[in-house]
């Protein structure tokens, strides 16, 4: 295995977690295609077979099983030397920024028009599961962080950004003309839902009252999402559209004005070898988010 990169060792990671070429695609912010022919290449490398195509389902053979326990082990490893050296050396390399597939908009957005002020220490973007945001943090693997997850208050710092909850729905839906809309008028909407529950709009403490609408079909990729969406079959509560995206074709993103903003915090260690460097990152991410007519922070 002397050949085979840690970037090859994520991909296989990230399709063997979420089961799908697609929704690892989307995790890794990348073609399908491409993951495809990655993970075809490390295969090769390897001299085995590691995974059990399917439609729709994605299993792991026998060699799959043992290289994904090795395999998590050696990212985690290199991820943890490359933060110690970069804190250790203090040199130029840039912040990582990590957050979860919902955000992604949103940390694109900060992290380029973050880059676009020429910044001394220039920031990455990295996308993960909703689940491991705060374990990034902690390795050393990202040097901030977009979660909804409480950070530890013993370790962390955090500054919180409001974000309000949208809903989009198809563009020849009834709702769609409206400017906004409330949690009433989705009394009898179908409302969709997260194969795992791991849609970040409708984690429960967001609503003491209960979700909105009633339940609706279940997904579980992205591409299905949006299908849904688009065939008028359900609405899906989400985060608001960041500055520079566009609207998914066929679809309509309206606030909800009814619901107060939920919180979005931007975290790192407080302990952080580079403080300048992160303290430049909120700055600008808080003047972002601030600017922006959906968030309010």
């Amino acid at each position: 295995m002397s050949d085979v990169e840690i970037r090859q060792l994520r991909y296989f990671i990230a399709v063997a977690e979420e089961r799908n070429f697609t929704r690892a695609a989307e995790r890794l912010l990348m073609t399908q295609p491409a993951l495809s022919r990655a993970i075809r290449a490390l295969e090769r490398e390897v001299g085995a077979e590691l995974l059990v195509r399917s439609p729709g389902d994605v299993g792991l053979t026998p060699a799959g099983r043992v290289l994904l326990a090795e395999a998590r082990t050696l990212v985690a490893q290199a991820g943890n030397a490359l933060a110690r050296v970069r804190r250790t050396g203090g040199g130029p390399s840039a912040l990582t920024v990590t957050a979860s597939g919902c955000s992604a908009p949103l940390l694109d957005d900060l992290v380029r028009s973050f880059n676009d002020g020429d910044p001394a220490v220039p920031a990455e973007a990295v996308v993960g599961n909703a689940a491991d945001q705060l374990d990034r943090l902690r390795s050393g693997a990202a040097d901030l962080a977009l979660l909804r997850a409480a950070p530890d208050p013993a370790a962390m710092d955090c500054v919180l950004l409001l974000d309000q909850v949208h809903v989009m729905l198809s563009a020849s839906h009834r709702l769609a003309g409206r400017s906004s809309l409330t949690t009433a008028d989705l009394a009898d909407e179908p409302v969709l839902r997260w194969q795992g529950g791991n849609l970040q709009m409708m984690t429960p403490e967001l609503w003491p009252e209960g979700f909105p609408g009633r339940p609706g079909p279940v997904v579980s990729d992205g591409m299905q999402l949006f299908a849904v969406v688009r065939l008028g079959q359900a609405v899906v509560l989400c985060p608001p559209p960041a500055q520079g995206f566009d609207e998914q074709p066929g679809t309509v993103t309206l606030p909800l004005a009814d619901k107060e903003p939920v919180p979005l915090r931007l975290a790192w260690l407080r302990e952080h070898a580079r403080p300048p460097a992160v303290r430049a990152f909120v700055r600008h991410s808080r003047a972002r988010v601030a600017a922006q007519p959906a968030i309010s922070g």
